[in-house]
């Protein structure tokens, strides 16, 4: 994943597609859907770096009191 301390605060579907790694379909389904937090500039998604990263943390990140034992 690309760090996100060097993506601007507002990202394109682009940006975010290839942080993801999907493709930028999806990345449309998901801002249309309400999954990513998003708005439109004309025709155009665009994400915050902030909602984007709390998206990675709650739908990727496993949190300690939730991760099953070892």
């Amino acid at each position: 994943m690309t760090d996100s301390r060097s993506l601007p605060d507002v990202l394109t579907v682009n940006e975010v597609a290839h942080c993801l790694r999907v493709s930028k379909t999806t990345i449309c389904r998901w801002c249309s859907s309400g999954r990513i937090p998003a708005f439109r500039i004309g025709r155009a998604w665009r994400v915050q770096r902030s909602d984007l990263d709390l998206y990675i943390q709650r739908t990727f990140v496993k949190h300690p009191e939730t991760a099953e034992p070892a």
